[in-house]
């Protein structure tokens, strides 16, 4: 848990995370516990002496003093291990801690020296040692501090006893104390080297695990790139089976019966599904009239919208043929409504189109044809897989397109049986537009758009542009779908087939739009 002033982290440049995250790992996994075990050592400690002093029967006038240095050094450090125990607070006052527990085992040790009897140069040097060790191995402090505290701790000793002596008139500073200096001098190096040890060894170790979650985190963000593209490619429930049997031919140590990518037939039979399929009704004159790029991104938000229809009306599509779309209901898991559902989707897929028509003066429709049946789906391909359909059924929705009226939803006598009255029919006989059609005797009908009557047929070319897109704009509401739309400051960049200079104003205008509009890139429908 990162304190509050560390709650920006992922802001800065990775440099500072990584050091903001070392910081952290440091004081964690290691100055916290090394800091609670000191203070059970002290307290340990404290109440062994009191134990002892209590023991031996001793007067607590004699060395009241002593006494009461170790309740007060019992409730200091009580009080601090209350609260390093509250983590947020530890993290916040660890300087403060280190210096408070550094000075109370300082004054301890000048009590101690100045309360035991005769002062002699020899007194509490132990002490002094523990104190100079504690500070390089058990306190939070970084390694500068630790070597300020610990000089400051052996210079405190000899100055103080060597003064101490000098008034008592001592002729001169005993050698004790120069062993005293070569003492805490050894006792600095010591702890010095070994808390450099730690340092490097416990980077090393960051380092190294920081490496190993950033290598974890980094595959499993390309695992769900590689699953998303898959799901892509693949309906879900597929895409599962054959993972699954990938990762046990893995276990099994990687044998392979052939040099395929795979050798099972991912094939299954589904009954009673809708299949929709629709083209675009003008698309061959668009596509002489648009720069390739420009074609390239309308049609991309076109079908970009395909989907989005698709998936709210539970249609899953199959593939994308130049400028064909179809797709299927009732797959993976059957759906009572397949039927409602492929028409609802032809309907909102004629829609769109004819907004987009009036929007922008192109002369452009759509053509839907459905049918429902059987289907066998799967994935066929050795080296680039495919999902795909197939069925006599699937080739009679392919032919019902064919054989459609633009701007009209074609279904079949099988797919009315499954619409259950819910939408409006007229029945209608296209064999003279495809002969399969007329070869198998299929009758055929045409869905009557319950929404049509809201359209004011014909209108859109004779508005002038800017009432076109307000109106355009207004029947989609606060969503604006199509807001890219718009009309560009015009450059040339081309010529047309007339034999007169494009602006970008004109990308994809039909001759019989009034006004040239264009269609911007990067606008969501």
């Amino acid at each position: 848990k990162l304190p509050q002033d560390r709650m920006g982290c992922r802001r800065r440049p990775p440099a500072q995370r990584e050091a903001l995250f070392y910081e952290t790992y440091y004081s964690l996994s290691q100055l916290y516990p090394l800091l609670l075990l000191l203070l059970l050592i002290v307290l340990g400690t404290c109440l062994a002496l009191l134990t002892l002093h209590l023991a031996s029967g001793r007067e607590f006038s004699s060395h009241l003093s002593f006494l009461i240095t170790l309740f007060v050094a019992l409730a200091v450090f009580s009080l601090i291990l209350i609260l390093v125990c509250i983590e947020s607070v530890f993290q916040e006052c660890t300087r403060v801690f280190s210096a408070v527990i550094w000075a109370c085992l300082l004054a301890m040790g000048y009590i101690f020296v100045f309360t035991s009897g005769v002062v002699s140069a020899w007194d509490q040097v132990s002490f002094f040692l523990f104190i100079i060790i504690t500070v390089y191995t058990m306190l939070p402090v970084r390694m500068w501090d630790a070597v300020v505290a610990g000089l400051a701790s052996s210079l405190s000793h000899i100055i103080v006893l060597g003064l101490h002596l000098i008034l008592l008139s001592t002729p001169r500073p005993p050698p004790q104390l120069l062993a005293n200096a070569v003492i805490f001098i050894c006792g600095n190096l010591v702890g010095a080297y070994h808390k450099h040890l730690m340092e490097v060894a416990l980077q090393e170790t960051f380092q190294e695990t920081f490496k190993l979650i950033q290598s974890r985190v980094k595959l499993e963000s390309e695992k769900r790139h590689q699953e998303h593209l898959l799901l892509s490619i693949l309906p879900a429930y597929i895409a599962m089976e054959m993972k699954a049997e990938i990762i046990e031919r893995l276990r099994d140590g990687g044998r392979q019966e052939s040099a395929n990518n795979f050798h099972n037939l991912y094939v299954k039979h589904h009954k009673n599904v809708s299949i929709l399929y629709a083209d675009i009704v003008g698309f061959t004159r668009l596509a002489s009239e648009c720069s390739p790029k420009e074609l390239v991104l309308m049609l991309n938000e076109l079908f970009g919208k395909f989907d989005q229809i698709a998936k709210d009306n539970e249609c899953m599509r199959i593939k994308i043929l130049g400028d064909c779309y179809y797709c299927v209901s009732g797959l993976p898991v059957s759906l009572p409504n397949h039927a409602r559902n492929c028409v609802k989707m032809g309907l909102d897929m004629c829609q769109a189109i004819k907004k987009l028509r009036d929007a922008t003066g192109v002369d452009i429709n759509m053509r839907v044809g459905v049918h429902s049946g059987n289907v066998l789906c799967g994935v066929i391909g050795l080296q680039k897989w495919q999902y795909d359909v197939w069925s006599h059924d699937v080739t009679l929705a392919n032919h019902m397109e064919a054989g459609g009226v633009p701007g009209r939803v074609h279904i079949t006598e099988a797919t009315l049986s499954h619409l259950g009255g819910v939408y409006a029919v007229e029945e209608t006989c296209r064999w003279q537009r495809d002969p399969f059609l007329k070869e198998n005797k299929v009758k055929t009908f045409l869905v009557i758009d319950p929404w049509v009557s809201l359209w004011l047929p014909g209108e859109g070319p004779k508005m002038r542009a800017s009432v076109r897109m307000t109106r355009y704009l207004e029947s989609w509401g606060a969503a604006k779908p199509f807001a890219n739309l718009k009309i560009h400051q015009e450059q040339p960049f081309g010529v047309s087939s007339r034999g007169r200079r494009l602006t970008r104003s004109e990308p994809c205008q039909a001759p019989s739009a009034p006004q040239p509009y264009s269609l911007r890139h990067g606008a969501p429908w």
